[in-house]
């Protein structure tokens, strides 16, 4: 993809509410390191500089709600009755496995990667020779952080499932984002906004949410678009978080779903996991929001998700399809029969 040198990479977007990357869904699929890179090669230092500043941006969200969330199932866990003494064991063998840095959380390390793609971006500006590299460099830190906080959250999914069974992975889910859920069914609702406003959106959050999650073999965040008739496809291959739990390739040959880590994929069938065996506990939330919730609220999916699978072969397959239909009521009856629904209103033609 050749880039044009001077053309605007960021913009505010009124629907994220920030500064986001901008451009046609063909740029949009490259991770923004290599974006960012690609700047740089052409001469557009400024633009590669503003890249580096809204990595930040994409990062941000995961930052909030990975510091969160390993507290929050703790605290749901002590709530319904575990031991707080057996808790705390968990956590030290989470420790053991992940190490002590990943359990201090993303918050504590957040400042490196701030500063570092500040200073890198101001210095993109100034011509540095060093730019691409320092591109590199940045991305390897917020890879580093990225997983290492992907592995603490994980890994405390892992931990509920170990203390109380697979069963309550749907409920649990269902407490960390209830706000999530709430913000969803507001906004895409078709009584709130026409649905080729809301797929449009929802679009834009895949790929900013994805580039942050460097999705990838080379973990650059890059996305394969797949255009049909009917939708619009977004391939992950794999994710880099709940696809990273099954992938030997990119977690240097320790799946997080194979010892020494063991996290707890599913072992028998249930609606929130697309009634499935073999679905990584971090994936279910992706069913539970995108599928299973907004049928249940809005009647529809608002997103469908063909998701990896674990079949204990570390060398399996992890790419994982999000689906955005042109139309609601395109998504074929399978859809909501797999997660148990059964099809009502669908939205009619928007």
């Amino acid at each position: 993809m050749t880039v044009g040198q001077d053309s605007p990479v960021v913009a505010h977007s009124t629907f994220l509410g920030r500064l986001a990357r901008i451009g046609s869904w063909d740029e949009l699929s490259q991770g923004t390191f290599r974006a960012a890179k690609a700047r740089i090669e052409a001469g557009d230092h400024r633009a590669a500089a503003d890249l580096l500043e809204v990595s930040l941006e994409e990062a941000d969200e995961l930052r909030d709600v990975y510091e969160r969330w390993p507290a929050e199932v703790a605290r749901w866990l002590t709530g319904r009755g575990v031991d707080p003494a057996e808790l705390e064991r968990e956590q030290d063998r989470l420790r053991s496995v992940i190490g002590d840095v990943a359990m201090t959380g993303i918050q504590a390390e957040w400042p490196e990667y701030r500063d570092a793609a500040l200073d890198a971006a101001r210095r993109c500006r100034d011509g540095d020779s060093r730019a691409i590299e320092l591109v590199d460099e940045v991305h390897a830190i917020w890879l580093g952080i990225h997983d290492r906080a992907v592995d603490r959250v994980a890994g405390h999914i892992d931990i509920a499932v170990r203390l109380c069974g697979e069963d309550i992975l749907g409920e649990l889910w269902d407490f960390l984002m209830a706000d999530w859920y709430d913000a969803h069914e507001r906004r895409f609702s078709p009584e709130n906004q026409p649905w080729q406003v809301s797929a449009n959106q929802l679009m834009v959050a895949i790929v900013d949410g994805f580039h942050a999650h460097l999705v990838g073999r080379d973990r650059q965040g890059d996305i394969e678009m797949i255009e049909e008739p009917d939708r619009i496809g977004f391939r992950f291959a794999p994710c880099g978080s709940g696809g990273r739990m099954l992938d030997a390739e990119v977690t240097g040959g320790e799946p997080r779903s194979a010892a020494p880590y063991g996290f707890a994929t599913t072992t028998r069938r249930h609606d929130w996991a697309w009634n499935e065996v073999g679905i990584c506990s971090y994936c279910v939330h992706c069913c539970q929001l995108n599928v299973v919730m907004p049928i249940d609220r809005i009647g529809f999916p608002t997103r469908v998700i063909d998701p990896p699978i674990w079949t204990g072969q570390p060398g399996a397959a992890t790419a994982c399809t999000w689906w955005v239909y042109r139309d609601p009521s395109l998504v074929p009856d399978s859809v909501y029969h797999r997660v148990g629904r059964t099809p009502g209103n669908r939205g009619g033609k928007a």
